[in-house]
């Protein structure tokens, strides 16, 4: 827990006075010795520590620990020498200090904390060894399980990243202590000024914080140029990346509002007229304070600062202001009276009668813990960003973020940033540009800095994708040059390539975009149109690879698109017919669905659709039994829409035995070998289970293509129907892709619907909580059959097993559809591809 060795720990030292022995007393159940019995050294350390001189007391701590008079007080001296090396933030030193504690079994206070170091320097795999032996020791203590828990995320965040990248930014930060960043341009879209809080050698305080033994701070300005191009950024711009941007030198704001005191963390309305900032007050060695202060810009200047009063007397502080986008709301990180720990953030409402800040109200447990919540930032997404060493974490303190409703308060739960946003040092202090989480600044004093603590520009790495793909013949697998690829996007893209002459096509990363429901249609001259659909959305981030050379990363897709030649009769997979009968089976009726897909997809061709039979029985009953199968087939497509004239049923007897293909893998494929005709001479001469599966096969349906150049004449009545009026033709379904703070309420009334229609449309919403990227039909009495027919939407408690086996297909080749799709990674609502 390195928060301490911020420079913002000399922002809230004041008001709390707390001796290093009687905290070790509150937290041990320990007695202190009587200070008369302590050794000279140790009662002079004690007295720094008290007054939070962290620095200066370890000092002394190391001189008295020979000078102790009793093994007693040697292991408070290593105790409160501990505490301080972790309040000043060094979690190496204070881990050896906590082991020599525990060794000399001063209490299981100590184990803990030698547990939150080794986790503070991202040794996690031995800090949960060291939890498992305090949670022997305090079984009934939740921390152990919180820390051991804190460890396995982290482990698993730093195998897993996220998408941002963390760079620090070199260009303004010091030697010293820089931690505090606040876009200070003309407008609240302007990102080209920043105010920066720093300990640097020009700050005006001079004096030495006994906390962390550095000079005071103050804040600081500095204004951007393009690198490129040598000259500023246009206002507001917020496609500027800091990356790409070279910072001014840091000049010090005046004297009106830099003193000898400390300032820091700014923050502006959303007029950017008026400036909030913490200033602490240190009169002649008494402490007075920390508080937030206010002040207005008159011409190039600022006029003098006020004070807001939001604490009830000088023995609380408060710092870190943060406006909401609308100047409802000030949050703010303080130790006012009903604190639930350490530091507390809290939020407050301006009253306008009263001219004067409301009383601020907690924002309770969601947010706060019995450790330290500070750093608020409100952002317009509609979260409360802020940092905590109370929540489960990395280390140190972590950045987290939590949804905020109307009156201002949190609602769900706190989500930690996860890495490389946080890590094993502190993370804190964390602004982002207006509209997004894309790009913004935070603070940290992770290795590899410049200073103790650093600024970090934070960039969300932006999601690149390819698809390259071949077309084939499923005759014989050869790829098919010079058919055409047609690209169609939920985004309005629609893209035309031609395949070169092995097959190939790409569509580049310059021609995809995120979150985007694709479909591939592909054509040739004497195949039929065949059809493949892709997603970028909600795509795991193990499938990427980050691409340094270009700041990407990239999402390489291929996909294998099998035209079916119109010279080759296609079988129908599973519709077959029980022996004499001619009634379609249950699994007849979606293979015949895919003939209906097909003459969609092939508006141009007509087709007969042709029913054979096995040998048994005579060949005039067959060719009855054929033509009545194949009419049944055919009245079936009808039914759902194809022309008549389109169709022909063709009863052929057994007069067409069926010949094993090469690469077969229907019924029967483990059973015979390619090259294989069944006729009657040759299934006689099997086994007896041969006969009947080779007769199965036989008793098949297949269609072939009578022609390619059909033109519809218009609607046909059938003889005796009173002509009908001509119904009107769906719509295309279209979609809603869910966003962050999407409800259903929002989304129907954006589209237009019921609530009511909505959960219709979607299978009923039982169980499915709206979360980002969710797929919601949208379009009443729209067209959704091609969707359906390739997608299968995940109910409550389904796994991957149990939707496999209700498809009748195998789970690798669902998971496998699904780039490894686990059963962890399910949600009520969200849709699978099947085909």
């Amino acid at each position: 827990m390195k928060f301490f060795k911020t420079a913002l720990a000399a922002f809230f030292v004041i008001g709390i006075s707390v001796s290093g022995l009687a905290q070790s007393e509150v937290e041990s159940g320990k007695e202190s010795p009587k200070e008369e019995s302590l050794a000279k050294d140790t009662k002079k350390a004690n007295d720094y520590f008290e007054a939070k001189e962290y620095f200066k007391a370890a000092e002394l701590y190391k001189q008295a620990f020979s000078k102790a008079k009793s093994r007693k007080e040697k292991s408070d001296v290593t105790f409160n020498l501990a505490e301080c090396y972790r309040q000043m933030g060094d979690c190496k030193s204070a881990s050896a200090q906590y082991k020599r504690a525990s060794k000399m079994k001063y209490d299981a206070i100590a184990q803990l904390r030698y547990a939150d170091m080794l986790r503070c320097l991202g040794e996690y795999e031995d800090a949960i060894i060291e939890y498992e032996v305090y949670k022997q020791e305090k079984p009934g203590d939740g921390k152990a399980e919180e820390g051991i828990l804190s460890c396995k995320n982290a482990i698993e965040w730093m195998k897993n990243p996220s998408r941002y990248n963390v760079n620090n930014m070199k260009d303004f930060n010091s030697k010293g202590r820089d931690f505090g960043v606040s876009y200070a341009g003309k407008r609240a879209d302007d990102y080209s000024v920043l105010m920066i809080s720093s300990m640097r050698e020009e700050s005006e305080g001079k004096r030495e914080d006994g906390w962390t033994g550095e000079r005071y701070s103050d804040i600081f300005m500095t204004e951007s140029e393009r690198k490129k191009r040598g000259r500023r950024s246009p206002r507001g711009s917020k496609s500027s990346d800091a990356e790409e941007v070279k910072w001014s030198s840091l000049t010090p704001l005046s004297e009106m509002i830099n003193t000898k005191e400390h300032e820091g963390n700014v923050c502006f309305d959303s007029r950017m007229k008026t400036m909030y900032f913490t200033r602490c007050i240190n009169e002649k060695n008494v402490k007075m304070g920390c508080a937030i202060y206010t002040t207005k810009k008159m011409g190039q200047d600022w006029a003098q600062p006020e004070l807001v009063v939001l604490a009830p007397d000088s023995l609380s502080s408060v710092g870190h202001p943060s406006l909401s986008a609308d100047d409802k709301f000030l949050y703010i990180a303080g130790d006012l009276p009903g604190t639930r720990g350490g530091r507390d953030i809290w939020v407050t409402t301006y009253d306008k009668r009263k001219k004067a800040w409301n009383t601020p109200k907690n924002l309770g447990p969601k947010v706060n813990t019995t450790e330290d919540e500070l750093f608020p930032f409100a952002h317009d997404d509609g979260y409360l960003y802020f940092s905590s060493n109370g929540l489960p974490g990395m280390g140190g303190l972590d950045i987290f973020r939590i949804k905020v409703d109307e009156e201002g308060m949190p609602t769900g739960e706190a989500e930690n940033m996860q890495y490389p946003i946080n890590g094993n040092a502190d993370d804190f202090a964390i602004i982002w540009e207006k509209g997004g989480v894309k790009k913004g600044f935070m603070a940290s004093n992770r290795k590899g800095g410049r200073g103790e603590d650093d600024i970090y520009s934070v960039y969300m790495v932006p999601l690149k994708f390819t698809m390259d793909g071949v077309v084939t013949s499923t005759k014989d697998g050869t790829p098919i040059p010079q058919a055409t690829v047609r690209l169609d996007g939920t985004d309005g893209t629609s893209i035309i390539v031609n395949t070169d002459a092995n097959g190939n096509f790409v569509f580049e990363k310059d021609k995809l975009n995120e979150d985007v429901q694709y479909k591939i249609n592909v054509e040739k001259k004497k195949f039929l149109n065949n059809t493949a659909d892709f997603t970028t959305i909600g795509v795991n981030m193990s499938s990427f690879e980050f691409v340094p050379s270009e700041n990407i990363y990239l999402h390489s897709m291929r996909i294998e698109v099998k035209l079916d030649p119109i010279d080759v009769p296609i079988v129908l997979p599973n519709v077959f017919f029980d022996l004499a009968k001619w009634d379609l089976r249950p699994e007849a009726r979606n293979s015949l669905d895919s003939v209906v897909s097909i003459l969609n997809n092939n508006p141009n061709i007509t087709i007969e659709l042709r029913s054979h039979t096995d040998y048994r029985d005579t060949d005039e009953k067959n060719k009855v039994l054929s033509q009545h199968r194949a009419d049944t087939c055919v009245s079936y497509l009808i039914s759902k829409g194809i022309a008549k004239d389109r169709l022909t049923a063709v009863g052929m007897g057994e007069s067409d035995p069926f010949v094993i293909p090469e690469g077969y893998k229907g019924y029967g494929a483990d059973q015979f070998k390619a090259g294989d005709k069944l006729t009657e001479s040759w299934i006689k001469s099997q086994s007896s289970s041969k006969q009947e599966v080779a007769n199965q096969i036989n008793r098949r349906t297949d269609f072939r293509v009578a022609s390619d150049d059909y033109v519809p004449n218009g609607p046909v009545d059938k003889p005796g129907e009173v002509e009908k009026p001509k119904e009107d033709v769906k719509p295309i379904g279209e979609f809603h892709t869910c966003e962050a703070r999407d409800n259903f309420g929002k989304i129907a009334k954006q589209h237009k619907i019921s609530v009511v229609d909505l959960k219709k449309m979607n299978g009923g919403l039982r169980g499915v909580r709206v979360f980002e990227g969710l797929m919601l039909k949208v379009t009443k009495d729209g067209d959704y059959t091609a969707w359906d027919a390739d997608h299968y939407q995940v109910q409550l408690r389904d796994t991957m097993g149990s939707i496999a086996k209700s498809l009748d297909m195998k789970e690798k080749d669902l998971r496998d559809l699904n780039d490894g799709m686990k059963d962890k990674d399910l949600k009520p609502g969200m849709w699978l591809k099947i085909k």
